[in-house]
């Protein structure tokens, strides 16, 4: 681009949008937190110019202050984070599902949490002539299925006690948790397995392995896993199918800015 070109396009430049948005980089990329002073030094621009655009960017939720000092918080995060991912979760766990479903050759479902039910969004059905499949839309308790117990175990500490505190445990199977304490229990082994069983707890006979989606904030967005005959699953080892689904869940959640190396 010519001199002239360059000329011709800075006549459109609102000086403090252009400011505003070089302080913003500056926080987020070179420095963790700056006061009004330092900022003002670092660009040498008037000390009046920066406290108008920190205030501004301040009441508009970009950054916050503390001990004088001002740093960005994730909503600038969060403007990147949503142009990447226009796509959904669908449409970004498709080719994970894929994967799984050709790797362990069980059916593979993708879910979200609504009230105290997963709700399932989309599903794979296994090359097996005998599989398990559902219908879009449907909804199981949360407290009886993998991908449930998955996103419990992944809840902000005051989520998962709110949510727990208002979960009726209705007895479906033998093999259905039946209280509060016994899915706190369970919880801990899903924390420390990075995936989460069913053992036909709402189903009988039906097995399923679930791993959380997270997303930049580390918070859960939804769940993925694998489902089949019980004995079936079992011959294929529940810790292999464990690991598959837990590395299919980490590969999506990346889609979403979640920062976790994977365990291939």
């Amino acid at each position: 681009m010519s001199d002239d070109s360059n000329s011709r396009d800075e006549r459109y430049l609102i000086p403090n949008v252009g400011r505003s948005l070089r302080i913003l980089e500056y926080l987020a990329r070179e420095v963790p937190e700056a006061s009004i002073p330092e900022i003002t030094k670092h660009f040498d621009i008037p000390k009046n110019s920066v406290f108008r655009i920190i205030k501004s960017l301040e009441l508009s939720g970009f950054v916050e202050e503390k001990e004088r000092k001002y740093y960005v918080t994730p909503r600038l995060l969060y403007l990147g984070y949503s142009g990447m991912n226009k796509k959904g979760f669908i449409a970004n766990s498709l080719d994970s599902m894929n994967t799984l479903r050709d790797e362990i050759n069980e059916t593979v479902m993708i879910g979200t949490l609504l009230g105290n039910h997963i709700v399932i969004l989309e599903q794979l059905p296994a090359y097996e002539l005998i599989k398990f499949t559902t219908d879009i839309g449907h909804r199981v308790p949360v407290q009886a299925s993998a991908p449930g117990k998955a996103i419990i175990a992944a809840l902000p500490e005051h989520e998962r006690s709110n949510l727990l505190n208002h979960l009726t445990f209705t007895r479906f199977t033998d093999y259905t948790l039946p209280s509060k304490t016994a899915m706190l229990d369970e919880i801990i082994k899903v924390q420390e397995a990075g995936y989460s069983i069913d053992k036909g707890e709402e189903v009988s006979g039906i097995c399923c392995v679930a791993a959380c989606v997270l997303d930049y904030r580390n918070t859960p967005i939804g769940s993925i896993w694998v489902t089949g005959p019980e004995k079936r699953m079992r011959d294929k080892g529940m810790e292999r199918i464990g690991q598959a689904v837990s590395n299919a869940a980490g590969r999506i959640s990346r889609k979403f800015g979640f920062d976790q190396p994977d365990h291939n």
